[in-house]
């Protein structure tokens, strides 16, 4: 089922092959982030942390014997683990402790990426478990935590613009990754609920909990909540939804075709069906401030069923952008932070 369903994400999304493509750095700056990159590779190797993060994040690699790299390779050992750059095409691999290669790669920004918790590329995003946190820090001292959700038919490095510009901002963010197609919605619901109270375990009491979904993670969040206690929903200080399908849509009548819904557990359950999933969401014993953010041009979510049931309270406003362009943080970012300061939005055109 995973297969089929990859191949028509790779038909329809040429676009998940980009990530990780060279940057053009310079001699200086390529030896400065190899430096940074043995550093991190050292931290990870010798707290013992470096096996889960390889159990996690695929990268194509084929386990097999080595010589161990005498030549053509820089080579970097910590913890009986070596990190290997080839010296000529730049290309890097793992080995372990009996030369075996367990990890590669073709460029520094995935290397960086795998050694900071973080999918290799977008397209081995796909072949991940997932149901698991991806972190990214604060660049400075935080107190504030934002939760994010991405949508159906992709992963969670679909969010981690959003993330990393957050982090930049002050926030530490955990950045939910799931695979959207394994399970239906009311399953994904449980799951991230369970995810979230192990969270909600280890931060701090006092801690600002900010929430932005993308799409169908505002669905997993309001069926999550709907069965969080009131004090578990107080925890949640304020909610920015990204285009959701909150009173379903018209696209996701596609699930219920016998090939879709044959490798695709989750669309229907976003159809605007009196009898559907999306349609029978109870509403949560406390509902933190929401703000709703719809693209003008969205074409999968109408802007009208975007807004929460009546009665439930919340914010709405328009950008000028499609349904994925709500993933760009220049098209949200402004927004979304206006909301969590202030429990409203910047004026716009209507």
């Amino acid at each position: 089922m995973k297969t089929c369903f990859l191949l028509i994400l790779i038909l329809f999304s040429p676009s998940i092959f980009c990530q990780g493509a060279n940057d053009n750095l310079s001699g200086k700056q390529e030896n400065n982030l190899k430096q940074e990159l043995f550093g991190q590779f050292k931290a990870v190797a010798t707290s013992g942390e470096l096996q889960r993060l390889l159990e996690d994040h695929g990268t194509f690699n084929v386990e097999f014997p080595t010589l161990g790299g005498e030549v053509f390779w820089d080579t970097f050992a910590s913890n009986a683990w070596k990190l290997q750059i080839n010296i000529i095409s730049g290309w890097w691999r793992i080995l372990d402790a009996n030369d075996n290669r367990v990890a590669r790669g073709t460029t520094l920004e995935q290397l960086e990426s795998l050694l900071k918790n973080r999918p290799t590329s977008v397209f081995v995003n796909y072949l991940d478990k997932g149901f698991r946190f991806i972190k990214t820090p604060s660049t400075r001292q935080s107190g504030s935590t934002v939760v994010l959700i991405h949508g159906w038919g992709v992963r969670a490095s679909s969010m981690q613009r959003l993330a990393d510009t957050l982090a930049q901002k002050g926030f530490d963010t955990f950045n939910y990754d799931y695979p959207t197609a394994e399970c239906n919605l009311e399953r994904h619901c449980q799951v991230f609920l369970s995810k979230f109270r192990e969270l909600l375990g280890e931060l701090p009491k006092d801690e600002k909990i900010y929430f932005l979904t993308h799409s169908m993670g505002g669905l997993v969040l309001r069926g999550a909540m709907a069965k969080m206690t009131e004090e578990e929903c107080r925890r949640i200080t304020a909610i920015a939804m990204l285009g959701p399908p909150n009173r379903g849509s018209n696209l996701a009548y596609f699930g219920k075709m016998p090939f879709v819904s044959d490798i695709n557990a989750s669309l229907q359950d976003m159809s605007p069906d009196d009898a559907s999933f999306v349609s029978k969401i109870p509403a949560p014993a406390w509902l933190p401030p929401v703000g709703i953010i719809a693209g003008r041009y969205d074409g999968k979510v109408a802007l009208e069923d975007t807004r929460l049931p009546s009665p439930l309270p919340y914010k709405h406003t328009i950008v000028d952008c499609t349904h994925p362009g709500l993933r760009d943080p220049s098209n949200v970012i402004k927004q979304i932070l206006n909301f969590y300061e202030s429990r409203s939005f910047l004026k716009n055109r209507p």
